[in-house]
């Protein structure tokens, strides 16, 4: 009789270890369990050994013994029931068993998780923190009276930027902010959106930079052909590093409206939509530059290069070229509002 049980209790096992599973699955959403889970377990091995085998093969009724009046048969009789019973009772424990292998090896693999997302965690907040302590030391360096130290200072915001980019453009180039962090709610914002905070505060600040820095005694020699590298470096600097800076969807255009730009190497920059209203670009190098829907209104262009650059909508009102500036094939700088002086 327990010889024909085994089969039993091999499919006593899978449909064992199968419902324990799907408990453990429901139970491991519970936080209690955390607190409780060795009272669970003690009180499903109780069950397990003591009452379920019970259950499954219960003692013999008067009735069906009452055709057995050999005592040896009875025991014999009595021995197989207990054998059940045992091989009930193994069956449930090697389920609980394979149950308890599968279940470390979730456990595993969820404590592993969390310490991954522990350590990415810890990881941004480092980050978060060295670029904090880049940024404030860059300020300090923009004030310093020295040339190289306002150098260092400027590429120093740079390489702030250029993290936080990456940053951003990892999570999705987010940048607007967020309904649900608006309006002062407590709900944290999405990853990349500080990253891409950082970013655009360093353009301005270099934008706020360039504009009364370029109205300031140059500090290299001056002469017509004196490019704005000799004159300021500082200010060629800072407006190389926005003219090569990484554009992400949203980004505010930069204002570089009133600036002193004249004989910039500004080849290939990327100044769409950017406000220039005012400035004097005489003589810069734009060939090839992204311009499309600059506002140029009032700029000195005399003498500037736009060869192969995107003009598309760019605002040229009032802006006063010469005869030597170059303009991309095909562009009507005069139905974009430009008018033709002999000198600026």
């Amino acid at each position: 009789m327990a010889g024909r049980f085994r089969p039993r209790r091999r499919g006593l096992v899978a449909l064992s270890a199968a419902a324990g599973l799907l408990v453990v699955g429901w139970l491991a959403t519970t936080p209690w369990l955390v607190d409780h889970w060795p009272r669970v377990l003690a009180v499903v091995l109780f069950l397990f050994v003591f009452v379920v085998p019970r259950w499954f093969v219960p003692a013999r009724s008067a009735a069906s013994l009452a055709g057995v009046e050999d005592p040896a048969a009875r025991g014999r009789l009595e021995d197989d029931r207990l054998k059940l019973q045992n091989d009930v009772r193994i069956g449930l424990l090697q389920a609980v068993a394979g149950v308890a292998v599968i279940a470390a090896v979730v456990v595993t693999w969820q404590q592993l998780e969390t310490d991954r997302r522990q350590l990415r965690q810890q990881l941004e907040v480092a980050g978060q923190e060295q670029a904090g302590e880049r940024f404030a030391q860059a300020l300090d360096q923009l004030g310093s009276e020295q040339l190289d130290v306002r150098l260092g200072g400027i590429y120093g915001l740079e390489r702030v930027a250029a993290r936080a980019s990456g940053a951003a453009l990892a999570a999705g180039g987010a940048y607007r902010l967020p309904p649900e962090v608006s309006g002062g709610t407590a709900d944290p914002a999405p990853a990349g959106w500080w990253a891409s905070q950082d970013r655009v505060q360093v353009f301005e600040i270099l934008s706020a930079y360039v504009r009364p820095t370029s109205h300031r005694s140059p500090v290299g020699p001056v002469g017509p052909d004196a490019s704005l590298q000799v004159r300021q470096p500082d200010v060629n600097a800072a407006v190389t590093v926005l003219a090569r800076r990484t554009v992400l969807d949203g980004d505010p255009p930069l204002d570089l409206s009133g600036s002193l730009l004249g004989g910039a190497r500004l080849g290939w920059a990327r100044l769409a939509g950017a406000d220039l209203r005012g400035a004097d670009v005489r003589g810069t190098s734009l060939q090839h530059a992204e311009l499309a829907g600059a506002h140029l209104e009032q700029a000195l262009l005399c003498g500037s290069e736009f060869q192969g650059a995107d003009l598309r909508g760019a605002h040229l009102a009032g802006a006063k070229v010469s005869a030597a500036t170059s303009w991309p094939s095909g562009f009507d700088w005069r139905a974009a509002g430009a008018r033709l002086v002999e000198s600026c």
